[in-house]
C-alpha cells in the first residue's frame, strides 16, 4: 500500500511541476519584446512582352520606415530551370527606401528572381516570378524558395572566372 500512494504522490508533483512550468513559459513569452522585421515588398508585374525592360522594384522598410541606407539591395534573375546561370543587378537607391535596377527579357521564357536585401543587420530575400510572351510555367521546374542554393556566381565548377556584363540585360 506504502508503494502505491508513493508513486500517486510522485505523480502529482509531476504533474503540478509540469503545469507550473508551463504558466510560467507562458508568462516569459508574453514578456519578450517583439522583433522588427525588415520588410521588402518586391514589385514586378506578372507579365511582361518578350524584349520589354522594367525596372525591378523593392521597397524596403524597417519599422515602418523607409530604409534609405541599405547595406545591398541585389536582384538576381534567371529563366525557370536554369538558377545556376543567373545575372545578378545591383539595386539603385531611388528615394522613400525604393532600390530598382533595369533588366530586359530577351527571350520568352518564365524568369523568376530575388532581391537579396541586407539592411538593418537582416537579409531577406522575397521570390517573384514574371512570364515574358506566351510562356508556360513549369510546376516541375517551379522554384522552391526552401530548396534554393546560394551559389557565387563570378567562379564556374572548373573555378574559371566568369563576369557578368550587365549591359547585355539593358
Amino acid at each position: 500500500m506504502k508503494k502505491k500512494i508513493f508513486f500517486i504522490l510522485i505523480a502529482l508533483i509531476t504533474v503540478l511541476a509540469a503545469c507550473s512550468n508551463s504558466e510560467a513559459d507562458t508568462k516569459e513569452e508574453e514578456d519578450l519584446p517583439e522583433l522588427s522585421v525588415l520588410e521588402v515588398d518586391f514589385d514586378v508585374p506578372e507579365h511582361v512582352e518578350v524584349g520589354e525592360t522594367i525596372d525591378l522594384t523593392a521597397h524596403v522598410s524597417f519599422e515602418g520606415e523607409p530604409v534609405e541606407d541599405a547595406h545591398e539591395v541585389l536582384f538576381e534573375v534567371w529563366t525557370q530551370g536554369n538558377s545556376d546561370d543567373s545575372v545578378e543587378l545591383e539595386g539603385v537607391h531611388q528615394e522613400n527606401g525604393t532600390y530598382t535596377a533595369s533588366f530586359t527579357f530577351e527571350e520568352e521564357a518564365v524568369y523568376e528572381m530575388y532581391a537579396h536585401t541586407t539592411a538593418k543587420e537582416q537579409h531577406v530575400m522575397p521570390l517573384e516570378t514574371v512570364i515574358a510572351g506566351d510562356a508556360e510555367p513549369s510546376e516541375e521546374d517551379a522554384h522552391d524558395e526552401m530548396d534554393h542554393e546560394h551559389h557565387e556566381h563570378d567562379e564556374d565548377e572548373h573555378g574559371e572566372h566568369h563576369e557578368h556584363d550587365n549591359d547585355e540585360n539593358e
